[in-house]
């Protein structure tokens, strides 16, 4: 088969868990002999015509197409916030690479910088489509469903009243976001309506209040335009039917992880004190203030360590700011990035990993890699996490933003290396990426047979009359 799978960002410049899937999944899918090949975003970082947006190069052995990425005015559109989601220049584009380059199957791992008209150039093309959701974009316009004020969010309103205020908040100056703030959501509704029925005069927030309030509805269609939502989480799952997916299209496939660089080690906690780890991106979300608080609330007689792994660069100012906290408690240290096959090594240090994210985690993939190496996990209480952490069996689970909850687990561990090592015997080997190729070699001949069919039958039909 000829496979194109496209993700908003990818190796070398990104590597995150998105980005490593994808690798993954194309290398085992080029292997079982398919054509395989990349389409990405990528963010600019200069200005650039339009004409210069296109370009390619090669990653391990695979054929890379990118899009170059700018949040500003590209061929007949203006409205930013429109572009976000529906990126005409792209969509011209990619409906004209797809005639050069015919697919048998284009399955997204993600839509952010290439939009949701990805979908409207495979329908035209006739090319089955298949999407794994690996966060909330296609929910969410900021992509982490949750408010200016920390607390979770269920997806758009009506007329995506609370994106709008949320949106202002975080963008706008003060004096125009706390006005706002205080509007009744049915009044913020109210006021999105008379701007889209032109009730109201035309400012130039006008055009980006429409885009906003449109967001939910176009992605919507095209989600529903697609062959095989594949949910690797029931929270997934659930969320997207909650925000108008038909549940026909929409099934429950885990992701796989590369296993070959991982080393199973069920004898955890030897070590004079508790390895505690944490792995990804340093930014605030991801919790890691959280687990330094935690670590340095814990009195200096408990045998405890503390990596975290990282990029405090990426963020600068957050990078800042969790060394400020992390002080100079020597319980502490700052370990940087590794490369993707050194994971099973860094594993093999640590008596157990701390997840400690402020929003729903889609199952972060480190997780998985954790269970596959023998390592428990300590992770918020959310779902994604704990439908892969059970408390008291493989992990212990503790309240979002709960720092005095963490710090009491992270006690018992360092005291009670029992429970560290019986629940890193009752972690489980997680779906390997074979096996999940196989799932998606499934899913992929399935919609294609099925299209098929519904060819043949109408074109039987079409003769008939």
């Amino acid at each position: 088969m000829r496979i194109l799978l496209t993700i908003h960002q990818f190796l070398p410049h990104h590597a995150s868990g998105t980005e490593i899937l994808t690798l993954h999944t194309a290398q085992e899918l080029k292997r079982r002999g398919h054509q395989v090949e990349i389409f990405t975003g990528f963010p600019a970082k200069v200005p650039l015509t339009d004409d210069q947006r296109f370009d390619s190069y090669e990653h391990d052995g695979l054929t890379v197409h990118r899009f170059n990425h700018q949040h500003m005015p590209m061929g007949e559109q203006t409205n930013i916030i429109e572009m976000e989601y529906r990126n005409e220049l792209f969509g011209d584009y990619f409906a004209k690479f797809l005639e050069r380059h015919p697919q048998d199957v284009v399955h997204v791992f993600h839509f952010a910088r290439l939009s949701g008209l990805t979908v409207d150039a495979c329908v035209e093309a006739g090319i089955p489509t298949v999407f794994t959701p690996t966060d909330f974009w296609a929910v969410c316009p900021l992509i982490q469903l949750r408010l200016p004020d920390g607390s979770l969010c269920e997806g758009p309103t009506a007329f995506a009243a609370n994106c709008v205020r949320h949106v202002v908040e975080v963008s706008q100056p003060e004096e125009l976001a706390s006005r706002l703030r205080v509007l009744p959501t049915a009044a913020v509704a109210a006021g999105v309506v008379a701007i889209q029925n032109g009730l109201l005069p035309e400012r130039w927030y006008s055009p980006l209040v429409r885009a906003l309030a449109g967001r939910p509805e176009f992605i919507r269609q095209r989600l529903n335009m697609v062959n095989r939502i594949l949910a690797p989480t029931h929270l997934m799952e659930s969320m997207l039917a909650r925000n108008g997916v038909h549940r026909s299209r929409i099934a429950y496939v885990p992701y796989g992880v590369e296993l070959a660089h991982i080393r199973r080690d069920t004898e955890k906690g030897r070590g004079e004190r508790l390895r505690v780890g944490f792995i990804g991106t340093i930014v605030e979300h991801k919790g890691p203030a959280l687990l330094i608080e935690a670590v340095r609330s814990l009195p200096a007689d408990v045998p405890i360590a503390l990596d975290i792994y990282g990029n405090t660069s990426e963020f600068p100012d957050f990078g800042a700011k969790l060394r400020e906290i992390a002080g100079d408690d020597s319980r502490i240290a700052f370990k940087g990035t590794f490369p993707n096959d050194q994971i099973g090594n860094v594993f093999n240090t640590l008596d157990c990993l701390v997840v400690p994210s402020l929003w729903y985690e889609n199952t972060p993939l480190v997780i998985y890699s954790a269970m596959a190496s023998g390592c428990p996990v300590v992770a918020t209480n959310l779902g994604g996490m704990s439908e892969a952490v059970t408390h008291n069996v493989n992990g212990l689970l503790f309240a979002k933003g709960d720092v005095r909850e963490l710090a009491g687990h992270l006690k018992r561990l360092a005291e009670d290396r029992a429970l560290v090592r019986s629940l890193s015997a009752r972690t489980k080997i997680p779906k390997s990426i074979p096996q999940y190729a196989d799932d998606l070699e499934r899913v992929y001949d399935e919609i294609r047979s099925r299209l098929a069919l519904s060819a043949a039958a109408e074109a039987i039909g079409g003769i008939a009359v």
